[in-house]
């Protein structure tokens, strides 16, 4: 056999296979359409799930029961549910705390007259003898004329405790279902408090 002649088979086997090959991807098309398709996107949508955060429900604030100022007026946290709650948890010894009194008046004027409730509330508790009472949660009221709603809790440490208050002031904000939607520790800029506020109040 010469070399032509065996060229001549190469190139008819090489038809054959093209041929061939021809007809299996005419004949399923479709199937290898899906499965290159599959091949692009199945990678792609793993890797959306990995960095998609995961939407969890938001933290159901404690209740805790509190006496305003007044001396008179008993309330628990779950009478406000309806309305976004900003909790100032404070204590009349912080410095940083005087300093945010007139955010936090600013913040109770811009949203007077919306389902929104701002409750200073402390929860400075060492001792019998230490700790914020009801006169000296008045009195700080009154030095800065504001004019929301201080109050002191039954059980302080413990409102510390489920809020994990470890310095002062910590804010929280409830949405009206009674969720947590925000916390911060120390001063914040106005502007990112009434952000959340906002959106709470959307929500």
């Amino acid at each position: 056999m010469t070399n032509s002649d065996e060229m001549g088979i190469t190139d008819e086997k090489s038809t054959r296979v093209t041929i061939a090959l021809r007809k299996f991807l005419t004949a399923h098309a479709k199937v290898i359409s899906i499965l290159i398709v599959a091949a692009i996107v199945v990678p792609i949508v793993a890797v959306v799930i990995q960095i998609s955060p995961v939407k969890r429900t938001l933290p159901v604030a404690k209740d805790f029961f509190m006496v305003e100022t007044d001396g008179v007026t008993n309330r628990h946290l779950s009478d406000y549910l309806g309305k976004v709650v900003f909790l100032d948890l404070m204590a009349t010894w912080c410095t940083a705390c005087r300093q945010s009194m007139p955010d936090l008046q600013r913040i109770y004027d811009a949203y007077a007259g919306k389902p929104f409730v701002l409750l200073s509330v402390t929860t400075y508790y060492l001792s019998p003898y230490e700790n914020d009472n009801v006169s000296l949660m008045k009195a700080f009221k009154e030095e800065f004329s504001a004019n929301w709603t201080f109050a002191v809790p039954y059980d302080a440490p413990s409102v510390a405790r489920n809020y994990g208050v470890d310095a002062y002031p910590t804010y929280v904000i409830l949405d009206r279902e009674g969720q947590i939607a925000y916390k911060s520790v120390g001063l914040v800029p106005l502007g990112t408090l009434t952000s959340y506020i906002d959106q709470a109040l959307k929500s």
